[in-house]
């Protein structure tokens, strides 16, 4: 496996066209990438909103949880 230097160097030997392609690619792969993280934190949240309570004894508890690890 090439360390990220050599990829580096290589990209530099990439003509215009196949430069502008990498770029449209990493572009994609990234917003694909935030995307996964968005919707992590999305069912993060919702699972969190569940165990929810207006109860102070319960969420006493939940802190002395979250403590405790």
């Amino acid at each position: 496996m090439k360390n990220f230097s050599e990829i580096i160097e290589q990209v530099k030997t990439l003509s215009m066209d196949e430069k502008e392609e990498l770029h449209l690619l990493l572009e994609k792969y990234l917003i694909e990438a935030r995307r996964d993280e968005i919707k992590e934190n999305y069912q993060n949240s919702k699972k969190e909103k569940k165990s929810f309570s207006s109860d102070v004894n319960v969420l006493k508890s939940l802190l002395n949880k979250k403590v405790k690890k």
